[in-house]
């Protein structure tokens, strides 16, 4: 099930109130392929987000701090949104389940350099704002801090606070109303049942679903894990695994992507304006 937690981009700490779950109509004229149209909106654009990392760079440097905050992965795997995290045989060959871990920035070990700074009062007020007092930026009920040099590389990039949460965070979970609709979906278990009788030909027909594939294969580790997943994986390919699931999202996307058009259309615009103004600071800097 697709997590209801609210990200943005540049390691910027967010709170969220509960995004609303109301049930997402299936379209009867689903837009064929329309899963990689949602993907690709709910990934942030690089060149911005770049910006920002220089943006923060720069001020964090003024306050005397050397200090460059990582690069989030906001990319969107659908599929993985309604349970089963895609998977290749070439993927599964390499590398096992080991790309279905956590993605994004960790928490800096405290005897890092990171871990060092963050644990300065006055490195965090110069990130963020005085503790307690540093603003905060709410949008459809989703709030972030949006102070310090964290503040005002969002307005020097994206022209707003508000428009930088609109283009990260609030576009990458703008489709959690459609994919949980999506999980009660009868093709689902129809694709389950497909790919559970491709394994009741393998070794490994104790399992009952790609989820539980998944797990045990993570905790055996090693080459256990590599034979789970490739077989996993290859029952997947066979039956049409990730195609089906597509086939299902397609429906919900479809009405939800309809629902949001006038919010693609302006975070489209905040991030083609973004992406300018970090090109334009990376040539200030160049100088």
């Amino acid at each position: 099930m697709f997590s209801a937690v609210l990200v943005l981009g540049t390691g910027a700490a967010l709170a969220a109130a509960a995004i609303p779950a109301g049930p997402i109509a299936p379209s009867a004229d689903p837009v064929v392929g329309i899963v990689r149209q949602a993907e690709a909106y709910a990934q942030d654009d690089p060149v911005a987000e770049q910006g920002m990392q220089e943006s923060i760079r720069l001020c964090m440097a003024r306050a005397g701090f050397d200090y460059t905050p990582p690069r989030w992965d906001l990319t969107l795997d659908l599929n993985e949104a309604i349970g089963s995290k895609r998977l290749t045989v070439e993927a599964a060959k390499a590398r096992g389940y080991a790309s279905s871990g956590p993605r994004g920035p960790h928490e800096p070990a405290p005897d890092s350099a990171d871990g060092r700074l963050f644990a300065d009062p006055a490195f965090n007020n110069a990130l963020t704002g005085p503790a307690g007092t540093a603003p905060m930026t709410t949008v459809q009920g989703k709030g972030t801090s949006s102070g310090g040099c964290r503040g005002e590389a969002m307005t020097q990039i994206y022209g707003s606070p508000e428009n930088y949460m609109l283009a990260t965070g609030i576009a990458y979970n703008s489709f959690y109303p459609a994919t949980d609709s999506a999980s009660r979906d009868p093709g689902l278990a129809k694709a389950d049942q497909d790919w559970k009788a491709c394994m009741n030909e393998t070794p490994y027909s104790s399992y009952a679903n790609t989820r539980q594939a998944t797990d045990a294969g993570k905790r055996a580790g090693g080459q256990e894990e590599i034979k789970i997943a490739v077989t996993d994986a290859v029952c997947r390919d066979k039956t049409g695994f990730h195609a089906a699931l597509d086939k299902v999202l397609d429906k919900y996307l479809t009405t939800r992507m309809q629902q949001l058009a006038p919010e693609i259309e302006k975070v489209k615009e905040i991030r083609r304006t973004a992406a300018a103004n970090a090109a334009a600071l990376g040539a200030t800097a160049s100088k």
